[in-house]
């Protein structure tokens, strides 16, 4: 005997900027899906919004944030004539947005509370939340030549959504894949994550390769691919979709190098921040966006084993939960110290611009290799440091030279870089920072000589 189909109270109503019908002004409307019970309903909401926009440096900065909520704002006076805006206020276009989500998921649950367990018909749906609609239905009308086939969802809008849910992740990690969105909206403004085949994954790798993009690219694109399919629960683990690649070296900064960007004399207010920033992070191990979350609370002090006490600073860290204690030197303290332990807040871009300015006028000028490597292939690049280093070199930096000055002791580097540990004895390493905070302090005496207590030049 077959049991009768039990139906959940669930059902889920999302928002989607319609980028495929963006106007000329960069404006696009929004469409409302409801998906419950195996039934799905589309509307337009009547809005339209600016959902992305591309600033002065190039980069595209997004307006709507994945969730039905526009992050616009009117333009100054400086601004108008312009840039494209939102025709009316963030906050109106939010509001009534808000207000149509809760008016199909209100009407829902009064169905199905109506109705326990029983399924909730689209045609019910649709003739309470537009009564005329069963009117118009009932009354005999041509029969359509083809059904309108359902719109299916764009790489950007999927990615959109699965940044919506993983909120926790770092900003690095949830842009990610936004390159991937904007070459697919260049390449093919039609294809959909769902028509993505062998042959088009080919074509697509194939395009990759023309605009030389480095296999460390590519291979970020093709998992923001396997990412979409993951998001609408379709198979992503093809082996077609799979792609290797091998990194190109880092650049990171030698002994002198260092002690060059600590005496050089600034020449303007936000170099000399950038400048003490970009230090801080090398000292300290921290990523881009650590600096972002930083509290002053995160400041402790550590009690070594000859009872000696040095500042330190709390990691959490993100892969594996765990907290590491970064023992300072005093450098980093001052440092910390004449900033408040607050840096101000920079975009990405600054931050790259400034310190390869201050590395050109601190005559950082070592030839590197930033070569390419794309399809395997090595695409060799030499230019002068100043014009290769970046905000992430501080880190990679501060890895070399603990090894370098430590005679290999990788434990030193592990630990200032945060690196996730495994082990499951080490669930709190302040221990393991009170064993290793001597050999690091002393491997920053030996990379900085006699600035290892100073203070940057200003």
């Amino acid at each position: 005997m077959l049991l009768p189909t039990l139906y959940k109270k669930k059902i889920s109503v999302r928002l989607y900027p319609r980028l495929a019908a963006t106007n000329q002004e960069g404006l696009c409307p929004v469409r409302l899906t409801a998906r419950w019970h195996g039934e799905e309903l589309q509307v337009d909401t009547g809005e339209i919004i600016l959902p992305r926009r591309v600033s002065k440096d190039g980069e595209v900065e997004m307006l709507w944030n994945g969730q039905g909520v526009v992050e616009g704002r009117r333009p100054t006076e400086r601004e108008k004539g312009t840039l494209p805006t939102h025709p009316d206020t963030a906050v109106n276009i939010n509001a009534r947005l808000m207000k149509m989500v809760k008016q199909v998921t209100d009407t829902f649950n009064r169905l199905y509370d109506a109705a326990p367990d029983q399924k909730v018909t689209k045609a019910a749906l649709l003739a309470e939340l537009l009564p005329g609609h069963a009117a118009r239905k009932a009354a005999p009308v041509p029969a359509p030549v083809s059904a309108k086939p359902v719109e299916l969802p764009t790489f950007r809008q999927v990615l959109e959504q699965w940044k919506h849910e993983n909120r926790n992740l770092a900003k690095d990690s949830l842009r990610k894949y936004d390159q991937l969105a904007t070459m697919m909206e260049s390449w093919r403004p039609d294809l959909r994550p769902e028509q993505v085949t062998q042959k088009v994954a080919k074509e697509y790798l194939q395009h990759l390769l023309d605009l030389q993009k480095s296999d460390a690219t590519i291979k970020v694109h093709f998992a923001g691919i396997r990412k979409c399919l993951e998001q609408l629960e379709l198979k992503a683990d093809m082996a077609w979709l799979q792609y290797s690649a091998k990194n190109a070296p880092q650049l990171d900064l030698e002994i002198e190098e260092v002690r060059k960007l600590v005496r050089w004399q600034p020449t303007a207010g936000h170099l000399a921040e950038e400048r003490d920033r970009w230090l801080f992070q090398l000292f300290s191990g921290r990523r881009y966006e650590d600096l972002e979350k930083f509290d002053k609370r995160e400041r402790i002090t550590l009690s070594l084993p000859d009872g000696s006490k040095v500042p330190a600073l709390l990691h959490a860290q993100g892969k594996t939960g765990n907290d590491a204690a970064v023992p300072l030197p005093p450098i980093a303290v001052n440092i910390g110290e004449r900033w408040n332990w607050q840096f101000p807040a920079r975009t990405w871009q600054q931050r790259c611009d400034w310190i390869k300015e201050i590395a050109r006028e601190a005559g950082l000028s070592r030839e590197w290799d930033d070569r390419l490597i794309t399809g395997g292939k090595v695409v060799h690049n030499w230019r002068p440091i100043h014009e290769v280093i970046s905000t992430h070199t501080a880190r990679h930096t501060a890895g070399t030279l603990l090894k370098q000055v430590s005679n290999g002791n990788k434990a030193l580097a592990k630990l200032v870089l945060g690196h996730a540990e495994e082990d499951v004895t080490d669930r709190y390493a302040k221990d393991k920072a009170q064993q290793l905070a001597p050999a690091i302090l002393e491997a920053w005496r030996g990379v900085l000589g006699e600035w290892f207590d100073g203070v940057p030049v200003r």
